[in-house]
């Protein structure tokens, strides 16, 4: 049975002032589902400068879904009322819900304080392809350092495959990029750059988390 993700992602409006990640973070606390997740964000996209924070949580299996709209349907007038000031600073929100196709597993001496995303959009026909070859790489990931998680999107655009990968540090992140493009000139890394449309990396820093990573 598979792991679900909720992720809804907020870019917010030029001026929205950076305290407005606490709003998020509250938001996150209270929802009344038993639920792990994370808020993770950053100020530095090109695309929207006043940053993009996602909140992210884990769900079980698909059933969590409707236990998490349920949720939402019957939150409180305070929680209503701060989603609603969070949607006045925002100049577009998504909401997408993903199934785990391969779990992670975190390495490090101290808990994550990033976690860098790669969305990738396989061509009509090659999803499965991709799948495979992205879970062939992962698979030669030694054990004593950390894979990342692979997951599906079930709403929104077809073909889009999620990587997320958590770090110490963007330092050791930048060392894993370093790692992963040394795979771009093999065999298996043309075929992927062959059956895929796009690759878009994001590192976001994480800003709260109740979430076990092991």
């Amino acid at each position: 049975m598979s792991r679900y993700f909720t992720n809804f992602i907020r870019a917010f409006k030029p001026g929205a002032p950076r305290s407005i990640v606490q709003d998020v973070i509250e938001e996150f606390n209270s929802l009344e589902l038993d639920s792990q997740g994370v808020v993770a964000g950053t100020f530095y996209s090109p695309i929207h400068p006043s940053g993009v924070v996602f909140l992210s949580r884990a769900l079980d299996d698909a059933s969590g879904i409707d236990k998490y709209h349920e949720a939402v349907r019957n939150s409180s007038e305070a929680r209503q009322k701060l989603v609603a000031k969070l949607s006045e600073q925002c100049a577009s929100t998504k909401m997408r819900i993903s199934r785990v196709i391969k779990e992670g597993n975190y390495v490090g001496s101290k808990p994550p304080t990033c976690i860098v995303r790669n969305y990738i959009k396989a061509k009509r026909g090659h999803l499965d392809e991709v799948i495979d070859t992205i879970s062939s790489f992962i698979d030669e990931i030694p054990e004593d350092r950390t894979k990342p998680l692979l997951t599906e999107s079930t709403t929104g655009k077809s073909n889009m495959l999620l990587l997320s990968i958590p770090f110490e540090s963007f330092g050791a992140a930048e060392d894993s990029y370093s790692l992963q493009r040394s795979t771009w000139g093999t065999a298996r890394g043309r075929r992927l750059s062959d059956i895929t449309e796009e690759n878009v990396r994001i590192p976001t820093q994480i800003f709260h988390s109740n979430i076990q990573m092991s």
